[in-house]
């Protein structure tokens, strides 16, 4: 047995208390009657009742008020199982980031206007479940398909232009990203909201479009912005201005067409954001779609037995005033007796009836359900359906620990349809948990774990269909955090060569500083030597000169010349192995050790050209 108020448990200390009150004031009210009349005269005078029916009558008030407190604690025996089911529609949402969104021929800008647009439409689609995308030269999800509508309100708010690193516009790749997150089906419930001002980079959104249509997905244009169109300011004062590669001003002007024809070619609407925009987009297209079933479970619901308690209370309640204190009551005294305690059995009864943890969990009390869960699994701690169940409603307050670990505990069940749906919820759990990571290490952690979870999932039921569309979504965060990671690590290692290199030159140049003095020194005394010595004398004093020259103190640094200038260093620049030593017209010339030494570090840095030359596979002709 358990309790979900226990709290009025505690009221049961006080029934000693008003036993030991009501004892005390019989007492004192005999001692003031035997201080008017005779003892002896008492019974006959008062009518009492019998010591013993006295004693029942209390004991049975006191019993009455103690099945009346057991009753609001609302204890609960056994539990039954409900299957539930959510429609709706699935909606993805895809914002444009591309620098055209900055332009201010809407105010206060094209991109703000857009994320405020998106935040109405979540509003007024309450009960459907949102994704959403960001797009410019390239796309990627910010969130999937969810009905965590705050989750998506907050990746909607950190949307700007920086989001998607490509710059452009690419509208094709955010319904090929829509495809994926939606997948395909026969029923229409599933569309795409593009909000974009239509300057598409590439020609083919329509036929990507066509595409789409023939998956069932329907898509609704939203145009932001001006026939006119305006300037693309790219300082914060916006004082300056974006320039093509011909130094020419740019000037972005909404392209209707394009967004009619994209609209139409899946039998959407077009529609642009003015003030009666969103609500003409949600009255005449998103809510004519049909509803499919986006969601669904079973909720075990433990059984109240406040009944219990309650009946045997009110037995208790009549009772106690069948046995009067008095002999002669009247009959209307006791039928006013029982019509009280009817009506408090019906005040009782309002009172207890609570809205259990599956009916505030689909009134949107995510906190209430959740605390009411944690008071069951206080009786009930290891009991799967509950812990799936308090995983559900973390999940909806974004506590993603709290609802991995409902989901880890509900993974222990012997039936094999929660332990499934414990392994999906759990990579859901562990997805958005990643996507909120600040450090990449993080991200990654919890993205490979959601993969195994998904991966549980699907070898319990192969056929789930959302696991392998949130498993494919996860694939790609994770393609992308790993390149990142790369990028990073490769930017570091290049950092560090470049510090090496510049500490070793600096090193040659201070030993070049030192030799310096010397040198100046042995050419002076080697023009006195000349003057003095025979010649055979002086061709002896030339060969050890030129030895002199080639050792350390006296060689210039690697990529100077002699006298200090720096030069570039060239391939042909180096010195081949087994020739002579370099002339004074060849000084400043690197060894092959250091020639290889370069060549070597700059391997990072053509590895890294290499990556960014697959990762883009055509040129960007504008970043707008």
């Amino acid at each position: 047995m358990t309790f979900a108020q226990p709290i009025w448990l505690y009221g049961l200390l006080l029934m000693p208390v008003l036993a030991a009150l009501t004892s005390y004031n019989d007492s004192r009210n005999r001692k003031r009657l035997e201080r008017l009349v005779a003892s002896r005269l008492i019974p006959d005078l008062t009518d009492a009742a019998s010591p013993v029916q006295k004693f029942m009558k209390r004991t049975l008030f006191l019993g009455a008020l103690s099945a009346f407190l057991i009753a609001l604690a609302r204890p609960q025996i056994g539990f039954t199982e409900q299957e539930f089911t959510r429609l709706g529609r699935d909606i993805m949402l895809a914002i444009d980031t591309s620098k055209s969104m900055l332009s201010t021929d809407i105010a206060p800008d094209r991109l703000t206007r857009a994320k405020l647009a998106a935040q109405d439409l979540l509003s007024l689609m309450k009960g459907d479940r949102f994704g959403l995308i960001a797009f410019a030269g390239a796309s990627q999800v910010e969130a999937p398909l969810t009905i965590d509508y705050q989750t998506v309100v907050e990746a909607i708010n950190q949307l700007d232009t920086r989001t998607v690193e490509r710059g452009g516009t690419d509208i094709s790749a955010s319904i090929y990203s829509a495809e994926l997150a939606l997948g395909k089906s026969e029923q229409s419930y599933r569309s795409l909201v593009l909000f974009t001002d239509g300057e598409d980079l590439d020609e083919d959104s329509i036929a990507a479009a066509r595409e789409a249509a023939a998956s069932g997905i329907r898509i609704f244009t939203v145009g932001i912005g001006t026939k006119e169109g305006s300037l693309i300011p790219i300082s914060p004062d916006n004082q300056q201005y974006l320039r093509d590669k011909n130094g020419q001003l740019v000037r972005s002007r909404l392209d209707e067409n394009r967004l009619r024809q994209i609209a139409h070619q899946t039998g959407g609407l077009y529609v642009h954001l003015d003030n009666e925009g969103i609500s003409r987009l949600v009255s005449e297209g998103l809510r004519n779609l049909n509803q499919g079933n986006i969601g669904g479970g079973s909720w075990r619901i433990p059984i109240e037995r406040y009944r219990w308690p309650l009946a045997a209370g009110l037995l208790f309640l009549l009772l106690s005033s069948a046995l009067g204190s008095q002999q002669r009551k009247k009959l209307t005294q006791r039928l006013s007796a029982k019509t009280a305690a009817a009506v408090t059995l019906l005040f009782l009864s309002t009172l207890l009836k609570g809205a259990s943890s599956l009916d505030r969990y689909n009134q949107g009390d995510f906190e209430g359900a959740l605390q009411g869960l944690r008071d069951d699994l206080k009786g009930h701690p290891n009991s799967p359906v509950l812990n799936f169940n308090a995983g559900n409603a973390a999940y909806r307050l974004q506590k993603f620990d709290e609802a991995f670990e409902g989901y880890s505990k509900a993974m222990m069940s012997e039936d094999s349809n929660i332990k499934e749906e414990a392994y999906y919820n759990a990579g859901n759990a562990l997805f958005m948990e990643g996507n909120l990571a600040q450090e990449i290490e993080q991200q990654l952690s919890a993205y490979y774990d959601a993969r195994y979870q998904y991966h549980q999932a699907l070898d319990l039921n192969p056929r789930d269909e959302q696991a392998k569309k949130n498993l494919g979504l996860l694939e790609e965060r994770i393609k992308q955090a790993e390149k990142q990671k790369q990028e990073a690590t490769r930017s570091q290692q290049n950092r560090r060569s470049r510090r090496q290199r510049k500490q070793r030159s600096q090193n040659t140049r201070q030993k070049d500083q030192q030799g310096q003095r010397p040198d100046q020194q042995d050419d002076s005394q080697s023009q006195q030597d000349d003057q003095e010595m025979p010649s055979d004398q002086s061709q002896q004093s030339d060969s050890a000169e030129g030895d002199d020259q080639n050792g350390p103190t006296e060689e210039p640094s690697p990529g100077q010349k002699k006298d200090g200038e720096v030069r570039e260093i060239a391939p042909s620049d180096q010195q081949p192995h087994g020739t002579p030593a370099p002339s004074d017209e060849k000084r400043g010339q690197m060894s092959e050790e250091e020639a290889l030494s370069l060549l070597d570090s700059l391997k990072d840095e053509g590895a890294k050209i290499d990556l960014m030359r697959r990762k883009t596979d055509r040129g960007v002709s504008r970043d707008w």
